[in-house]
């Protein structure tokens, strides 16, 4: 037994950073998204009715179902990351995770091609946490809920057109490496 080693780079946003990409234009996208995401998640859990989990993850993405094209983008957004759950713990060995991460994923992926300023961005590489600056890097954010961009797609020695769209979109392209530990 010993301990695996993983080391990553990438572009990494916060999902509050990251849900900036839904503007005026796209809401009634996104809320659609949003209801059919949901709509599914609880079909999935009737027609497997013995298996709790399903009706859990369901629940948890309840809020999204309350979602009106009405809404003030702000709202909707902070809706939407109501969603997102992190567990574990931040600490100097701590770990997180994010609760249901491939519906967070998939989630994530639907809305970002809901929207008309992801034609130009790179696609999502994955969403995670991270607990520890010691165990994964000191520029990761600890804690929260992280969207990942493959730095390979933003950067060529100097900013790809990718990467100069997430830079205008976001504010800024830098890259991140962290480092992941198994016992």
């Amino acid at each position: 037994m010993g301990i695996d080693i993983y080391s990553g780079r990438g572009v990494v946003f916060t999902v509050d950073e990251f849900l900036k990409i839904i503007r005026g234009n796209d809401k009634s996208d996104v809320v659609a998204v949003c209801h059919h995401f949901y709509d599914q998640l609880v079909k999935d859990a009737d027609y497997n009715s013995d298996n709790e989990w399903k009706s859990k993850v369901a629940d948890r993405f309840k809020p999204l179902s309350t979602i009106k094209t009405s809404m003030k983008l702000s709202d909707i957004r902070e809706i939407i990351e109501s969603a997102i759950e992190v567990g574990g713990e931040v600490s100097k060995y701590g770990e997180c995770y994010i609760t249901d991460r491939e519906e967070v994923e998939d989630l994530f992926r639907e809305i970002f091609n809901a929207c008309s300023e992801a034609d130009d961005l790179p696609h999502i590489a994955e969403v995670t946490a991270w607990g520890s600056g010691r165990n994964n890097g000191w520029d990761v954010p600890k804690g929260v809920a992280c969207v990942v961009f493959d730095s390979e797609s933003c950067f060529e020695r100097t900013l790809s057109d990718q990467g100069k769209a997430v830079k205008k979109l976001f504010g800024h392209c830098d890259e991140t490496e962290w480092t992941e530990m198994s016992c």
